[in-house]
């Protein structure tokens, strides 16, 4: 018999990933889903975010720099991102979903 704490972790974990259906987000993998959502919490009123301020988020403290990197240009390459023109390198323009 299941404890009622991991029955109320079951029910959060299906209402979260009916949510991320709902919004989009479940044609991420986790590790996607880690960056995309740092960005969406560290982004300016505008929209932008730069690469270190993901970088230095909770949700991506401890990825390795390659796989960080990699599920950024997913996301990119997904559309829920796109480089930002007021910049080259390391400033990103959050997409609405």
């Amino acid at each position: 018999m299941k404890s009622k704490l991991i029955e109320k972790v079951i029910l959060l974990k299906r209402m979260l990933e009916d949510m991320e259906q709902d919004i989009g987000l479940s044609s991420l993998t986790n590790v996607e889903k880690s960056v995309y959502l740092a960005a969406q919490d560290v982004k300016s009123p505008d929209g932008l975010v730069g690469t270190k301020l993901i970088l230095s988020h909770p949700f991506t403290q401890k990825m390795s720099r390659p796989t960080f990197f990699r599920a950024l240009k997913a996301i990119e390459t997904k559309g829920f991102i796109e480089h930002s023109n007021a910049k080259k390198v390391g400033l990103f323009l959050i997409c609405k979903i």
